[in-house]
C-alpha cells in the first residue's frame, strides 16, 4: 500500500464505511470465524481488506467496497494477517477479475485448494442426496 492509500484511511467516508463493516459482523473479529474478541473485551475492532481492488491502474478507494467483501478484525488478528500475509493479501483488478500480485507457486497453491474444496462440496452433495 501507498501513503496516498493509507491517508484515505483519516477520510471521513472510510470512517463511516468501517462502522457499517463492523456491524454488519455483529461487532465481533471473524478471524479465521474462531476469535470472538469483541471491542467489549477491551480490543479494538477494524474493517479489513482481505483483497484490494485496482482499477486503470489505481488502488479503489477503501471505501468503495461491497460489504460482503470485507471482514471485521481484531486488533490482534488484524496485525497477525498482515504478518502472515503481508501489506495486503491479493491484488484484484476489478474489470477483468485478474489476481495481479499472486506469483506462479501460489497461484498453483490456491488452484489446488480450490478443486479440493469442490471436489469435497461434490462427495458431501453425494452424501446429502442419498
Amino acid at each position: 500500500m501507498n501513503k496516498k492509500y493509507n491517508e484515505k484511511l483519516k477520510d471521513p467516508r472510510w470512517k463511516e464505511f468501517s462502522k457499517k463493516v463492523k456491524a454488519k459482523d455483529g461487532y465481533i473479529c471473524g478471524h479465521n470465524n474462531n476469535c470472538g474478541w469483541n471491542s467489549d473485551r477491551g480490543i479494538p475492532l477494524v474493517a479489513h481488506h482481505p483483497i484490494y481492488y485496482v482499477d486503470n491502474g489505481e488502488f479503489v478507494d477503501p471505501w468503495d467496497y461491497s460489504l460482503d467483501d470485507m471482514q471485521t478484525l481484531c486488533k490482534t488478528c488484524h496485525e497477525i494477517y498482515h504478518i502472515d500475509f503481508g501489506i495486503s493479501a491479493l491484488i484484484i483488478d476489478k474489470k477483468t477479475g485478474k489476481i495481479l500480485n499472486e506469483d506462479k507457486s501460489t497461484r498453483k497453491t490456491r488452484l489446488d485448494v480450490e478443486k479440493m474444496k469442490k471436489k469435497e462440496l461434490e462427495e458431501i452433495k453425494k452424501v446429502v442426496n442419498k
